[in-house]
């Protein structure tokens, strides 16, 4: 079955490469697409070859790497999700069978904590928000309007924000309740193995959340919805400075992730365990979770992300696996997006 989801998605990139004339102008669609490609373009292909020596087609030279770059990046993808798609076969063959998927042993310890502490924190966090705004519109904003440097301030405020988050519930848990961090997940015991086990189940999520993305896609455009840009989409389409990439990606890719795993699954779903059991938890924490993301597109996609999360901090005891499947997909996206700002390049 991976060979034959390998194939299938082989040729349909190959299918689509023929609509698109930069795919199929490439010299892996070329080799690919067979030598009816290679009779039309020979001649071309060997003027861009004499024409890439000279310094006057030096934008034709980083269009061709590009295109390099995208065809690896395309193949990498498919095999990604041929593995993905192998590892799904695999867990329903095992239901069918009525054999256990995933064999942790979870030891969860009893949060003391409640509901109510976790409207405190967004409380606290919503305030702070608050002032870092006013701050920033009266004394920074004045200060270097016009300078380019304003951009710079959302980015900053939010990893501001997070880590102090991060600090006020390590407060509540291990000053106020006197627990161990442990209680929200915070723990190293077999993290090897929970990493390596994390990254097996973002593999197979990956299929069923290219399903949902493309049927609410198709819905939209059936309706014809278009959501509004989002901030960060534009950010890491559009922006120049390599630092601020730099710091953008590790606030998305790394500290995002944790903080939000420690806040979502760590915090605010052992509370609401607590009260309301295992499935309200997980149902409510992945709602809370796909609503604070954006649009409507990515609603469905992240409310199954998030369920997917709860499970793995429910099966496993630890927030280990959960960041790990959360960093990988943030990694996803943000290399989705550079994809994305190489294919502008691309076709401008």
């Amino acid at each position: 079955m991976l060979m034959l989801s390998f194939i299938f998605l082989f040729y349909a990139l190959i299918i689509f490469g023929e609509k698109i004339p930069e795919v199929k102008d490439s010299s892996l669609a070329e080799k690919l697409l067979g030598s009816g490609i290679a009779e039309e373009e020979s001649e071309a292909e060997f003027s861009l070859s004499v024409d890439n020596e000279t310094s006057q087609n030096g934008v034709a030279g980083d269009k061709g790497r590009i295109l390099t770059l995208l065809n690896i990046f395309g193949f990498v993808g498919i095999c990604v999700f041929s593995l993905g798609l192998f590892l799904d076969i695999r867990i329903l063959m095992a239901k069918i069978r009525k054999k256990k998927i995933l064999v942790v042993s979870a030891r969860h310890i009893r949060a003391k904590w409640g509901v109510w502490d976790i409207f405190r924190i967004v409380i606290i966090f919503m305030f702070s928000l608050f002032i870092l705004n006013i701050i920033e519109r009266v004394f920074f904003s004045s200060i270097i309007e016009g300078k380019g440097v304003l951009r710079f301030f959302p980015m900053l405020k939010t990893g501001i924000m997070d880590l102090a988050i991060l600090g006020l519930i390590i407060y509540f848990v291990k000053v106020k309740y006197r627990q161990r961090l442990a209680a929200i997940g915070l723990k190293i015991k077999d993290a090897r193995k929970l990493i390596f086990l994390g990254g097996l189940s973002y593999l197979a999520f990956l299929p069923i959340l290219a399903f949902i993305l493309l049927t609410v896609i198709i819905v939209a455009i059936l309706f014809n919805y278009y959501p509004p840009e989002q901030t960060l989409i534009k950010l890491f389409l559009q922006e120049k400075s390599i630092w601020f990439l730099i710091y953008s990606i590790i606030m998305v890719v790394i500290i995002g992730p944790i903080f939000e795993e420690v806040f979502f699954r760590g915090f605010s779903y052992n509370a609401i365990k607590r009260k309301w059991g295992v499935q309200t938890a997980m149902v409510l924490t992945a709602l809370v979770f796909a609503s604070l993301h954006g649009n409507l597109i990515g609603f469905f996609p992240i409310m199954a992300l998030g369920l997917l999360l709860a499970y793995m901090y429910e099966k496993t005891g630890s927030l280990v696996s959960p960041i790990t499947i959360h960093i990988l997909h943030n990694a996803m996206m943000v290399t989705l997006l550079f994809f994305g700002r190489n294919f502008m390049r691309l076709v401008e």
